[in-house]
């Protein structure tokens, strides 16, 4: 008799482990599934990021000096 009561437990823990493994694959379904969606500061600061970004390469445009048809100047601006 008592030899079937330990049958009935071991039983009773095979089940709680699988479900407790199937509510782990749920929850692990559930997280690559979720969609990414950044706060206001996170947001701002990716802008931010970008618009300097931007800003950094239109002023290396504007203020990089070209090498092909550079001319040598001979007379100086300074007086």
């Amino acid at each position: 008799m008592n030899h079937l009561m330990d049958e009935y437990t071991n039983e009773e823990y095979r089940k709680n482990i699988a479900r407790d493994v199937k509510q782990i694959h749920l929850e692990q379904k559930v997280q690559q599934t979720k969609v990414y969606r950044p706060n206001l500061f996170t947001r701002s600061m990716e802008n931010l990021g970008k618009w300097l970004i931007v800003r950094g390469e239109r002023l290396v445009k504007r203020y990089e000096t070209p090498t092909k048809k550079c001319k040598t100047v001979s007379q100086s601006y300074a007086h």
